[in-house]
């Protein structure tokens, strides 16, 4: 669990005509990580790609087709669970048979929607400027409003120069080959209206006095078409639903084979051709390698296979996938460190040590039961999402919520409401709480300095191991300096000069770095720059762990404010109490709780993950570029 899975590249050589159940194979298993061999092996750079593009083009648009049929249609589908023998013809066949079907309802429930919008759009403002509006052009109104006479056979030019736009037209009186009738729009078509009406010849007619009748008949006469058109929807929708229905099982069973197919493709664009033969390479996990030989070889025994540990490949080590290899546990703290980066391949994972400090840090800044348990229930909600990385984050918040609710208990906190502590009040032991606050920090950055020892023995670069900014020789400096410094604030003399002695030949040796360096790396540094490089390196190293550690206070001063947040939150509370009743009082310290969780928890979560990026990660982390992705069904 503190490395990464052992890798190895898998190069299997088969006949092209095997070509596609060894892909789908591989899919089926789920662990092969395929990468492009030209890229890895310069013997191989002549050899030509597998070509995709028109054939992956050609199934993506089928995909997109059936996506927009299935929205179209109102159903979701869940992966089939056997896939039928379709083959592109048949889907294109099936998907035009089903538009078929489908197209008059399509075009007629767009038609009904657009006209849903714009008679809703128009009920909408009569309802809110009512009676009133419609005797003056209120600047105040979206709607323009207008009564007038218009000959009879011109409705029908009307409907047609309008139909794109929201309108009412109500006929009320006719008066000889004429027809008196109200007009209303929106005031943002005004321009266009007044062109069509004039068109039409529309003769303006001034207000009556008593418009309230018309009015009334108006708002009655659009509410009954809204819900005529609602119910014709209802039943387009019914038919359209019933389509998709009948077609179920083909419309499941083609999803599940494009994706497959697509699936398929996007894995063989990593092949390399020859005249009668294919090359698939890729990483595969050390552990699971036998599995991949096996299986292929069931396929086909002539095949030829061989294996590569990932150290034996010409190839950087930022290169190479990493997969990580944590307990379900541990699986949600991968979100805290892929928002930095990937961890190199070869390298501690730091996951375990970001989990046990990211939840102490967060605690004890955020030390309260009834907090804590607000945050760990509020966040099982997200455990219903289907999203993985939302239900890795509800898993994360529990965690959070469980170390507030300890934290809550060791320092005698429910809500704000103070009970007998199992350890210390924050606010009553002020330099013990920050003195906690920084042997956390030093330990933690003890961690952060020996995982980057590690990582360069590991890489076998030990002049780094010894001379790095996080190396031995740093490390060494800084442990003599903790010891110093305490010896000092204990007023306690005896073997302060071995701590002197230690740090000055520690110094002596960062600043003998670069002549170190010409010895065994066999390069010649120019001794004045050398000699400010060094003077330049200590300061920063000095200042940098000084920094580093002082960072850490921040746990106490949180965990002090979220007190202090409290203590001014009942004051107020009792202040309200005095002057407004105990329901007002109350309700302040409700808004106030909610307030701390709400903001300081987001403001702690922010420094938690601070000190783990700045003053954990920035002594150790080297980033890799890709994480392990296989291909899968």
């Amino acid at each position: 669990m503190l490395t990464a899975s052992s890798m190895e590249l898998v190069s299997i050589v088969v006949l092209k005509e095997k070509t596609e159940d060894i892909t789908y194979r591989l899919l089926k298993l789920g662990i092969f990580h395929p990468v492009d061999i030209r890229h890895i092996e310069d013997e191989l750079r002549e050899l030509s790609p597998y070509e995709i593009d028109k054939e992956y083009a050609e199934w993506d648009e089928l995909d997109a087709r059936l996506r927009d049929n299935l929205r179209k249609l109102g159903i979701s589908l869940p992966p089939a669970r056997d896939i039928k023998a379709f083959s592109y013809d048949d889907i294109k066949k099936t998907l035009t048979r089903i538009e078929d079907d489908a197209a008059r309802f399509f075009a007629q429930k767009e038609e009904l929607d657009s006209e849903l919008q714009n008679k809703s759009s128009i009920f909408s403002q009569l309802k809110a400027y009512p009676l009133f509006s419609l005797k003056r052009e209120s600047v105040y109104s979206f709607l323009e409003v207008t009564l007038g006479r218009v000959v009879e056979k011109n409705i029908s030019v009307l409907e047609r120069s309008l139909k794109d736009i929201p309108y009412i037209f109500y006929p009320f009186k006719k008066e000889g080959d004429k027809i008196m009738a109200l007009f209303i729009g929106l005031r943002r078509d005004r321009v266009f209206i007044d062109r069509v009406l004039k068109d039409i010849s529309w003769e303006k007619m001034e207000f009556p006095k008593h418009t309230e009748d018309i009015t009334r008949d108006v708002e009655g006469k659009l509410s009954g078409e809204i819900g005529a058109i609602k119910k014709k929807l209802q039943d387009t929708q019914d038919q359209i639903k019933k389509i998709g229905e009948n077609h179920r099982d083909d419309l499941s069973g083609m999803q599940s084979l494009i994706r497959l197919k697509k699936s398929l493709l996007e894995a063989k664009k990593y092949l390399c051709v020859t005249d009668k033969t294919v090359l698939l390479s890729g990483w595969v996990p050390k552990e699971e390698k036998e599995n991949v030989i096996r299986e292929i070889k069931k396929i086909d025994k002539i095949s030829y296979i061989e294996s590569k540990d990932a150290e034996e490949v010409d190839i950087s080590k930022e290169e190479i996938p990493v997969k990580f290899r944590h307990t379900a546990f541990f699986k949600p703290f991968e979100l805290l460190i892929d928002s930095y980066g990937i961890p190199r391949y070869g390298t501690i994972d730091p996951t375990i040590f970001v989990a046990i400090s990211f939840l102490i840090m967060f605690g004890a800044m955020f030390g309260d039961i009834g907090h804590g348990l607000v945050l760990a229930m509020g966040s099982l909600f997200l455990k219903m999402s289907k999203n993985e990385k939302v239900r890795q984050a509800s898993a994360l918040l529990v965690y959070c919520g469980i170390s507030s609710i300890i934290f809550g208990g060791l320092y005698g906190s429910f809500f704000g409401i103070e009970f007998r502590s199992l350890w210390i009040k924050p606010i009553e032991n002020i330099m013990e709480i920050f003195k906690v606050s920084v042997m956390f920090g030093v330990g933690f950055i003890s961690i952060g300095i020996l995982i980057n020892i590690i990582n360069a023995m590991r890489d076998k670069d030990y002049l780094k191991a010894l001379f790095d900014k996080a190396g031995l020789i740093g490390g060494i400096i800084y442990w003599a300096a903790i010891g110093l410094f305490t010896k000092i604030a204990m007023s306690k003399t005896h073997g302060i000069n071995v701590y002197f002695t230690i740090i000055s030949a520690g110094v002596i040796l960062l600043f003998l770095k670069p002549f170190i360096e010409d010895i065994f790396k066999k390069k010649k540094h120019n001794i004045p720059v050398a000699l400010m490089e060094s003077t330049i390196d200590i300061l920063e190293v000095g200042m940098s762990y000084l920094a580093n550690t002082v960072s850490f206070i921040r746990i106490a001063a949180f965990a002090l404010a979220h007190a202090g947040l409290f203590i001014a939150i009942f004051e107020l509370s009792r202040i309200v109490n005095d002057s407004a009743g105990a329901v007002l009082s109350f309700l302040v310290v409700i808004l106030g709780n909610i307030l701390i969780i709400f903001l300081e928890g987001l403001v702690v979560t922010i420094q938690s993950l601070r000190l783990n990026y700045y003053e954990f990660f920035s002594k150790f982390f080297m980033a890799g570029k890709e994480a392990y992705k296989p291909v899968k069904m």
